[in-house]
């Protein structure tokens, strides 16, 4: 299923874009504006908010289902179909069947790309201590997370620099630096990418988190958070492997327990800085220690 949605986000976005250049196209050269409106409606806000995510990099999380934009969608193929019936074009069903496409595939990416399909992890819950393991550090030597015992620590699992969501979620965590670092909170980032892309995230940021490569994928396949061929079609070109992580974020006590964790099965939805830092806050608060 994943190889099958990383072949239909390498495509969708450029079926996108020449169905809403084509009926742009026509819309200028017929004249007839409002029958091609109906294409454009159900193309143009997915290619809208991708550029932004693209460009930007400001978008850390967004509602699940995309109400607003398949509800315009679907009265672009209705737009469609009523500038249609209207006309008498002989390309009437034209703008009704790429209204249609649009439509379609905007509710698959929404509705079903969307979705991880994954099944919280049995490896780690709230409650339990968070297991050892030995990841990459920017320099090249060894991270262990029991170095994280005495402080507490958010702990986020990202799928890597190619995921604008992911970066977006990264620099809004940077941008509440100081706040988490009043708690005395350490924060780790780990993802499976090429180990030269962490160590560009790090140069990026400059903020003393600990940038950390899951080689391998090895400590995600060990919790069972790895995400076999969850690659986007074409990503492979820039050197990263076809399998990555489901995005988590942990955070653990100074003790190294489990006190919150999220295991989202949507990628665009992501935990808001206003949930975990309360909890790192009463950490501060109790001062306690191992």
């Amino acid at each position: 299923m994943n190889r099958l949605k990383s072949m239909f986000i390498g495509i969708y976005p450029m079926a996108a874009m020449g169905i809403a250049g084509y009926a742009g196209w026509k819309a200028y050269h017929t004249g007839e504006a409002l029958l091609w409106t109906g294409p454009l409606m159900t193309t143009l806000p997915f290619m809208a908010f991708l550029s932004r995510i693209m460009m930007f990099k400001n978008v850390a999380r967004t509602s699940g289902t995309f109400p607003g934009y398949n509800a315009l969608a679907l009265l672009g193929v209705l737009l469609a179909g009523y500038s249609g019936w209207r006309s008498g074009s002989d390309e009437r069903f034209v703008p009704l069947f790429l209204a249609s496409i649009g439509a379609a595939t905007f509710a698959l990416y929404s509705l079903w790309y969307s979705r991880l399909g994954r099944k919280p992890t049995r490896k780690f819950q709230v409650g339990n201590v968070f297991p050892d393991f030995g990841l990459r550090k920017t320099d090249g030597s060894t991270f262990h997370t029991r170095e994280l015992l005495g402080d507490p620590a958010l702990i986020f699992f990202f799928r890597g620099n190619w995921c604008p969501l992911c970066m977006a979620q990264i620099n809004e965590v940077v941008q509440q630096y100081k706040a988490i670092a009043a708690t005395g909170a350490r924060v780790v980032l780990i993802s499976p990418q090429p180990h030269e892309n962490t160590r560009a995230l790090a140069r990026r940021f400059e903020v003393p988190f600990e940038f950390l490569t899951d080689e391998g994928n090895r400590v995600a396949q060990a919790l069972d958070i790895e995400m076999k061929n969850g690659l986007p079609m074409g990503m492979g070109l820039l050197g990263y492997g076809p399998d990555t992580v489901f995005p988590t974020a942990i955070v653990l006590d100074p003790k190294g327990t489990i006190r919150w964790l999220d295991q989202t099965d949507n990628y665009r939805v992501r935990p808001d800085p206003g949930v975990f830092l309360p909890i790192l806050r009463q950490f501060a608060a109790s001062g306690s220690k191992t």
